[in-house]
């Protein structure tokens, strides 16, 4: 438990943003800029292997980086366009573990990018802002979180960025319907599944698992907050509001499920129940109870086979 600071630190939970007006002022909050309905990338040749051909791709975010990514895509014809998945790992993972040819479970699912697009999926595998390959020390990606936020830019935003432009290139793949775009990640990766779901209307559904999500100021007061890096921390946002806030006023009626588990370290379960407590009444009044789900499965920290089978049940049901 936190004692750094004060419990009844104010503001707390203001709810002083109108609900219409929440994602104007999260997308401020991030730094977030509109991203491009076109996003130009650079490829490698693809090549195939198993039924599904397989591109490397690189393209820049707004700070000029080279964000890695993998087009998994299958070679089986369909007769239309269909749903296709943006998979994001976490922070020890890469691109190239998500779309790993072996699926098998470890601390986090390795090959789980893969495996959807043997089931049927275009997949773009991404490695994010913030995980080990990408970012040098923990030490430099904190001074660099110093900078970034006095320029209103926090790596939150950054990270939301690239994963809406990694939808926005899979929506333009010519086997793929634009309007069913989801986003699914573990730990980091899903923090880079609920906020650009936030963000942005046109993301059809999202499944974070141990995305950080529940709320903020729980996870301050209640939880190894230590754990973290500052990244998680948007600052400002709990003058405004918190992340039950957020689902109900900027993904809701929209499916959206997440993975919870009870001793998740990245999220006390007094912060999944009040998600679940405050935002459940509100697809209850959209007249959609079944597009919300908090799944909070016995374990800690970890991406599991039984999780993923969950996620790919509910992209089968709404995607």
């Amino acid at each position: 438990m936190s004692n750094i600071i004060p419990a009844q630190i104010q503001p707390a939970f203001p709810r002083s943003v109108p609900r219409g007006q929440v994602r104007a002022k999260l997308l401020e909050l991030l730094g977030l800029d509109e991203i491009p309905a076109a996003v130009p990338y650079e490829a490698e040749t693809p090549r195939d292997e198993e039924d599904i051909r397989i591109t490397h791709l690189t393209y820049a975010n707004s700070l000029g980086e080279k964000v890695p990514g993998i087009l998994l895509v299958p070679r089986k014809a369909r007769r239309r366009e269909g749903p296709a998945i943006v998979c994001i790992p976490g922070t020890s993972g890469s691109a190239a573990e998500v779309a790993d040819a072996t699926f098998e479970e470890g601390g986090q699912v390795r090959g789980f990018g893969r495996e959807l697009a043997r089931r049927g999926y275009p997949t773009l595998a991404i490695s994010i802002k913030g995980t080990v390959g990408r970012r040098q020390t923990a030490a430099h990606w904190e001074q660099e979180a110093k900078f970034l936020v006095a320029y209103g830019r926090p790596q939150m935003g950054i990270i939301a960025e690239e994963a809406l432009r990694a939808a926005r290139i899979l929506a333009a793949q010519e086997q793929v319907d634009a309007t069913r775009i989801g986003l699914t990640g573990m730990s980091l990766g899903g923090l880079a599944t609920w906020y650009p779901m936030a963000c942005a209307p046109w993301i059809r559904t999202g499944v974070p698992i141990c995305g950080g999500i529940g709320s903020m100021a729980r996870n301050i007061h209640e939880g190894l907050a230590d754990r973290a890096s500052s990244a998680i921390y948007v600052p400002h946002m709990l003058r405004y509001f918190d992340h039950p806030e957020i689902v109900a006023a900027c993904i809701a009626p929209r499916p959206f499920m997440t993975i919870v588990p009870n001793r998740d370290e990245d999220m006390p379960p007094a912060g999944a129940a009040e998600l679940i407590r405050e935002v459940t009444p509100v697809y209850e009044a959209m007249g959609c109870p079944e597009h919300f789900k908090v799944y909070q499965p016995e374990g800690n920290h970890q991406f599991l086979v039984s999780y993923f089978e969950l996620m790919a049940a509910w992209f089968d049901r709404f995607l």
